[in-house]
């Protein structure tokens, strides 16, 4: 199975269908609840059909995991697993803040360490960064690496504070004093994608709210650009994959970067 030319050509059927609708009325339609607990906009709606849609035409035998129709067989005879966020960044695409994306994962099993390809799509440009596992990352066909930046001083760091109480917010204060400039986007995965392209150096969310199907695809693609993601453990970040299941994580370009991180965090809790 190719997965690769089929996830491709679902995400860049996404972008063609949800072209239309882009900052309309009708696009931030609530049409009901996703898996995961959150409000699905009919956005989100047409992204996912397009998705199971396109996964259907290439008869993919397998089981959907996504955030808004949670878990869904396509065939009887499934095994392997499809993960799915049909737009990471849903309110920039409803705002018109041009960062938001689709991210599609394939996984032998129910475990981010399972996941062997991932895919995330640009639904602004329609840029595709994509790895398999072994293979390394690449960019529209072009391979990429993490940046060399090894000191946080001259780290670009993300951090998402999106949702925070005040106790998660003072752990992380700490941070501005050692990192050269931070940003946030308001799509993880693809700021995940910008660690694998030497674009930033690192990507902190310690909310305890990201779920795995937001990164089954981007922590590959970091992983095999170079870098490394792990638990405010240390630990390789390695969680169940479900709808509802959440986490906290560290992204990096290197282990330099994340054990600083991670020392710095220690000290704030």
């Amino acid at each position: 199975m190719d997965w690769l030319k089929i996830l491709k050509e679902a995400a860049k059927n996404v972008k063609e269908n949800i072209g239309p609708i882009l900052r309309s009325k009708e696009a931030s339609e609530k049409v009901g609840w996703g898996a995961g607990g959150d409000t699905t906009r009919k956005i989100d709606y047409i992204a996912e059909k397009t998705i199971i849609e396109t996964l259907t035409k290439f008869n993919v035998s397998c089981i959907l995991i996504s955030e808004e129709i949670g878990i869904k067989k396509l065939r009887e005879d499934a095994e392997e697993f499809i993960i799915l966020d049909p737009i990471d960044g849903t309110i920039n695409a409803l705002r018109g803040v041009n960062f938001y994306c689709c991210s599609l994962a394939v996984s032998k099993n129910l475990f981010l360490n399972g996941v062997y390809t991932g895919l995330v799509m640009n639904l602004v440009n329609g840029d595709i960064y994509y790895a398999e596992k072994g293979k390394g990352a690449y960019l529209n066909n072009n391979k990429i690496h993490t940046s060399n930046v090894t000191n946080l001083n001259e780290a670009l760091v993300g951090l998402d504070l999106c949702f925070t109480n005040s106790e998660t917010i003072m752990k992380i204060t700490n941070i501005f004093n050692y990192v050269w400039h931070t940003r946030h986007f308001g799509a993880n995965a693809l700021e995940l994608c910008q660690i694998a392209s030497g674009v930033t150096d690192a990507f902190i969310d310690i909310r305890n709210k990201i779920r795995a199907v937001d990164i089954a695809a981007s922590q590959l693609i970091v992983k095999e650009a170079g870098g490394v993601i792990v638990s405010l453990n240390g630990e390789e970040l390695n969680m169940k994959i479900t709808p509802k299941e959440k986490t906290s994580f560290i992204a990096t370009a290197n282990t330099q970067l994340c054990e600083q991180i991670l020392k710095i965090l220690k000290m704030s809790i």
